[in-house]
């Protein structure tokens, strides 16, 4: 397995391409989904799914376009009624979001096979209602629920600190300290470009500042 990262549009998000063999998972398209096929047909994979963590609009940027080329979006159970609203922080970002609805509403522990990937949902509420981290092997991809150093904020719509303390605090500590962390924001080539973790569960559990919530 090898994962890809592309800078997305707005705010230095970041777009994962998880690939195998000649397929890929693409992981919150906040680069444009124009941007996502042709670094895809430049690397010789079919995206065969899009997986959101959440569903602000700088990390769904591509997911309208992207399911309209017969990719199906996966999102949260919960997560369905802020994409399709205000909530989705589309008009504050400054841009219109074209419309789109989940394909597939995924909940807790779901294991999703597709395409031979095989994929764990992690709910993990606070950042937003329904949002999710996503383990593939041992990488985690966990948009803007834990940074390296960091945590995400709860001052949005459907926000909650105390939820995100708990799904880090006891959700996402509770994994194997050496797992790979991918967050949904850093530093990212502008063309699809092999990448590495960011930082591992280990690291946060011993460092993150979120833990002095507790």
């Amino acid at each position: 397995m090898t994962i890809y990262s592309i800078q997305g549009e707005f705010l230095s998000e970041i777009t994962y391409l998880v690939t195998e063999n000649d397929k890929a998972l693409v992981v919150d398209p906040g680069a444009s989904g124009e941007r996502v096929l042709s670094e895809c047909a430049d690397l010789g994979v079919t995206p065969v799914a899009v997986l959101l963590t959440h569903g602000h609009a700088d990390h769904a940027l591509g997911a309208a376009y992207l399911q309209k080329s017969g990719i199906k979006v996966y999102a949260h159970k919960e997560e369905s009624s802020l994409i399709s609203s205000k909530a989705n922080l589309a008009i504050a970002l400054g841009f219109a979001l074209d419309p789109f609805t989940p394909d597939v509403l995924v909940e807790d522990e779901d294991v999703l096979f597709i395409d031979g990937f095989s994929v764990r949902v992690i709910y993990t509420p606070g950042h937003t209602a329904g949002g999710v981290c996503y383990l593939i092997g041992d990488a985690l991809f966990t948009g803007d629920t834990l940074f390296p150093g960091s945590y995400g904020r709860t001052d949005f719509p459907t926000g909650d600190e105390q939820d995100l303390l708990c799904s880090v605090a006891n959700v996402l500590f509770e994994l194997p300290m050496g797992t790979e962390v991918y967050s949904g924001h850093g530093y990212a080539p502008s063309k699809a470009t092999p990448c590495s973790c960011q930082t591992t569960i280990g690291d946060e559990y011993s460092t993150n500042p979120i833990l002095n919530l507790l």
